[in-house]
């Protein structure tokens, strides 16, 4: 299950304990974007095998062409989650520093 944050004017899912996405699973991956609004893209993921771990390494081309998905989802996906994902992770990594 996930939960809900606002930053900014994009809303972001994280999975209630806390979980990194770094160690989301498949199944996380495709649950994380059906719970934000984008199950047919979720699909996608889980066909493309897409665990945390690759889509904090998604860059936007991957996102627009690598999955099939139409443009118009494709690009609120990498713009307001997938880049979002990864900001707020490679954060949270510099704070280890």
């Amino acid at each position: 299950t996930f939960s809900q944050k606002i930053l900014g004017s994009t809303t972001v899912f994280s999975i209630d304990n806390n979980q990194n996405p770094v160690d989301w699973t498949v199944a996380d991956v495709a649950s994380y974007f059906t719970a934000a609004g984008f199950p047919e893209q979720a699909l996608a993921f889980r066909t493309q095998e897409i665990d945390g771990k690759s889509l904090l390494l998604m860059q936007r081309n991957d996102v627009l062409t690598g999955l099939s998905i139409r443009l118009g989802p494709a690009l609120k996906i990498y713009e307001r989650h997938v880049k979002v994902l990864q900001q707020t992770h490679f954060q949270d990594d510099e704070a280890f520093c």
